[in-house]
């Protein structure tokens, strides 16, 4: 079976430094090689999307696109975010429609099973000011709430990881073996 591990949580938890340094860790090429799909919301932005808490159902549609595609990768793969991220942020987007949100949640019901395993982030430290996340710390602290709220329905295993950046890696790795 193939794995597909999505690191999942709130937005500066440590997810894209621990996916850098597991690119170093995990074999790229062989037998068991391991792909890695960067992160959605970045790639969305750079094609002018609004993003955040200023998301609207256009960027929302063009993410779940983007995490759809990234599902068909017939490789072990590691996400930088996967769609549980596009379902939480969306339950907190005022711009986003109804019916948007309910193609959101439907299409998670069914794609969900598809990632074998979920690393969780939570919240150990403010928000840094990139210029692209979100530095509202209430909002980022509802996210958080949710995707404990979602990963404790699922019937997926998941990890929660603490510590160092490299601390994180080596408890994923373990996870993993």
């Amino acid at each position: 079976m193939v794995k597909r591990i999505a690191l999942v949580g709130a937005s500066s938890t440590g997810k894209t430094t621990v996916y850098e340094l597991l690119k170093t860790k995990l074999p790229t090429k062989g037998f068991k090689q391991w792909q890695f799909v960067n992160e959605s919301t970045r790639t969305v932005a750079s094609y002018g999307f609004p993003i955040n808490e200023n998301g609207t159902d256009a960027t929302q549609l063009a993410i779940s696109s983007f995490h759809l595609e990234a599902l068909m990768n017939p490789f072990y793969t590691i996400y930088d975010r996967g769609y549980m991220d596009l379902l939480v942020y969306s339950k907190y987007m005022p711009n986003l429609s109804e019916n948007t949100y309910k193609f959101i949640e439907d299409t998670w019901n069914r794609i969900k099973d598809e990632y074998t395993n979920y690393i969780y982030f939570p919240i150990e430290f403010k928000s840094v000011d990139d210029g692209v996340r979100s530095i509202n710390e209430e909002w980022r602290e509802n996210i958080d709430k949710a995707f404990k709220e979602e990963l404790d329905k699922l019937d997926t295993p998941y990890l929660t990881v603490t510590g160092s950046p490299l601390q994180r890696v080596e408890q994923i790795l373990e996870f993993i073996k």
